[in-house]
């Protein structure tokens, strides 16, 4: 079961399937990452690899202005429109079916907050890093969610680990 932790939808049940290369995030995971990002109150947010959607829906229940949820699964994002409408959930909120790279290539807004969600060992962090450094406002914050397995050296990245997985966060500094 999957349940929105925290703002307007707090304990809200969303749906969800069963598939290999979707996982939802654990809620400590999920805590976590949203208690390091604080604020959300009118951002704007892309949630990359979303699934069904939890961290973007996560983000409009804790303030965000809209999100642009993109994937190229066609169950998950079916249940995403489900899992939005059964929170009658209708503000700016964008649905794209598309691979990621082939979406960062060709991306020109930028965002407050950009989620990266991929399946564990399909993409790595330089995958999304730079391209998605001209994607985010100046004090915007990208993070991305891998496996314990991939290895980051640079210090400009923030890193949480839980089991076996891990949060890298890195704020646009101008």
């Amino acid at each position: 079961m999957i349940k929105v932790l925290s703002g307007k939808y707090k304990n809200r049940k969303l749906n969800f399937f069963d598939y290999p290369s979707i996982r939802p995030t654990q809620s400590r995971v999920k805590k976590s990452l949203f208690d390091t990002i604080n604020d959300l109150e009118g951002k704007k947010v892309l949630d990359l690899c979303c699934g069904v959607g939890t961290l973007g829906i996560e983000a409009i229940s804790r303030g965000a202005k809209s999100v642009k949820f993109v994937d190229n699964n066609n169950k998950a994002l079916s249940i995403l429109k489900q899992n939005l409408s059964l929170l009658s959930i209708e503000s700016d909120n964008t649905i794209i079916k598309s691979d990621v790279i082939k979406f960062i290539s060709n991306e020109q807004e930028q965002y407050d907050l950009i989620l990266a969600d991929p399946p564990y060992h399909k993409f790595k962090l330089e995958d999304f890093f730079p391209a998605l450094s001209n994607n985010i406002f100046n004090d915007g914050i990208l993070c991305y969610e891998t496996g314990k397995h991939e290895y980051i050296q640079d210090l400009s990245f923030k890193i949480k680990k839980f089991g076996n997985t891990q949060l890298i966060f890195w704020r646009k500094n101008e």
